[in-house]
């Protein structure tokens, strides 16, 4: 620890132990994970939000770190010691997979209605009550060419017709003022088209049986942004999507879930670039802090866990076996000279130094 110190001596390596726990405290810029029954449904990111229904994107960050959360020191030291275990945008991710069964806009409310209003048109005695609010061409008894149908309670369609159904370029508005314009076919969206809400939100792109599938951008109230591809009314393929705070993440989707190749940037300047599986960190990737620290290799449920390296802005590394987001296992302790020393760990402490 004096003048002429190469940085080897245990009163150094306790010094950067010391710094390694104050980093976590930086790391872990979110309250950890809590269960849903103690959550607001408004901190949720949904894993598909339907445009017309109650669901909103509200994911305001939680700028509090576990410094301020955990006001005494021992609270403060079991939580440095999980590096990375909980970071800001995990219990985010982590919801989502509690929403994987939630359909995106067009399987909401919304369009099931849009499917009763048509189907009444096949119903003989309504067909019959309906003709009367129908001002359009005919082909015999059938609706056919263009004309506008109305319903009692205010919902209307203005647009092309073939045999009582909407087919081609039209215009529907439920009686809730939600509505889609674009392509028809027997009666369902089916091609381009652009649904909105009256609260701000809206779908543009393609379609097929009144589900969103092929590319679109959709956007929330909030303005949180999804722009890419569409799999029968999921997030399937690769997109991006921004959050209303700006932090965002653009690679792969598999059933509304972050899945495959991407890369995930926060707004304080972290990132993470590599393999997600169900929404989570699994596999090869690398994680950066805005500072310069550098953590490349194997995660597992958003935890370091496999071989890895951390690297310190100074030069400092360790090169080892990490489990359940901390070192576990044999290791090495790079010095900023360059020098090595090999130790063994359990659960992210130091337990020897090993010839």
């Amino acid at each position: 620890m004096g003048n002429n110190c190469t940085g080897q001596c245990a009163g150094c390596y306790k010094r950067d132990i010391e710094i390694l726990k104050s980093e976590q405290h930086q790391i872990l810029s979110e309250k950890p994970y809590e269960s849903l029954s103690r959550k607001s449904s408004k901190n949720y990111v949904q894993d598909a939000i339907p445009l017309c229904s109650k669901y909103e994107i509200n994911i305001k960050p939680i700028t509090k770190s576990v410094v301020d959360i955990v006001g005494d020191k021992s609270k403060k030291t079991k939580a440095a010691i999980k590096i990375q275990s909980c970071w800001k945008g995990y219990s985010v991710r982590k919801k989502q997979l509690l929403m994987n069964n939630t359909k995106t806009s067009v399987e909401t409310e919304g369009s099931k209605i849009t499917g009763t209003y048509f189907e009444r048109l096949c119903n003989l005695s309504k067909l019959q009550k309906l003709a009367k609010m129908y001002n359009g061409q005919w082909l015999g008894k059938d609706r056919h060419g263009k004309g506008i149908q109305t319903w009692p309670d205010g919902a209307i369609y203005d647009g092309e017709w073939q045999h009582n159904t909407a087919h081609g370029k039209g215009l529907f508005r439920h009686a809730d003022k939600i509505e889609y314009e674009g392509e028809w076919k027997y009666s369902k969206a089916c091609g381009f088209g652009i649904m909105r809400s009256q609260n701000g939100a809206y779908y543009e792109g393609e379609w097929e049986n009144d589900l969103q599938h092929g590319y679109g951008k959709e956007q929330w109230a909030d303005s949180s942004v999804y722009e890419g591809q569409y799999y029968k009314g999921l997030k399937h393929g690769k997109g991006k999507y921004v959050w209303k705070d700006n932090s965002y993440y653009e690679g792969e989707w598999q059933n509304n879930k972050i899945h495959g190749l991407g890369t995930y940037y926060w707004i304080d300047g972290r990132g993470y670039k590599g393999e997600w599986k169900n929404g989570m960190m699994n596999g090869h990737g690398e994680y950066s802090w805005s500072d310069g620290r550098k953590y490349v290799g194997e995660y597992l449920n958003d935890q370091k866990h496999g071989y890895g390296e951390y690297k310190w802005v100074d030069g400092k590394e360790f090169r080892g076996l990490w489990q359940k987001g901390v070192q576990h296992g044999e290791g090495v302790y790079v010095t900023v000279d360059g020098r090595t020393k090999r130790g063994l760990w359990q659960e992210g402490k130091l337990v020897q130094w090993l010839k």
